[in-house]
């Protein structure tokens, strides 16, 4: 079964798609591993508002100490 890294900014739940499962992580950003989530439980979770997908690379500091929300925009980042 394929699982997805969920990730959190203190703020926020939200995915990195576009990068590797380690990558996203970094701690002098707080933005640190969550969990580890099915597909299913990932579509719930996004449904309801709770997990952000957020697609895009570039410095994750944008992602940091932010609320995010569906639709945002950021520098680098897309928010859905």
């Amino acid at each position: 079964m394929k699982t997805t890294t969920i990730y959190t900014n203190g703020k926020s739940l939200f995915t990195l798609e576009d990068f590797g499962k380690t990558a996203g992580i970094s701690h002098p950003l707080n933005i640190t591993f969550h969990s580890e989530i099915d597909s299913l439980t990932k579509k719930a979770m996004h449904e309801k508002g709770q997990l952000h997908y957020v697609f895009g690379t570039g410095d994750r500091k944008e992602l940091a100490n932010v609320n995010l929300k569906r639709g945002m925009k950021l520098k680098n980042f897309e928010i859905f």
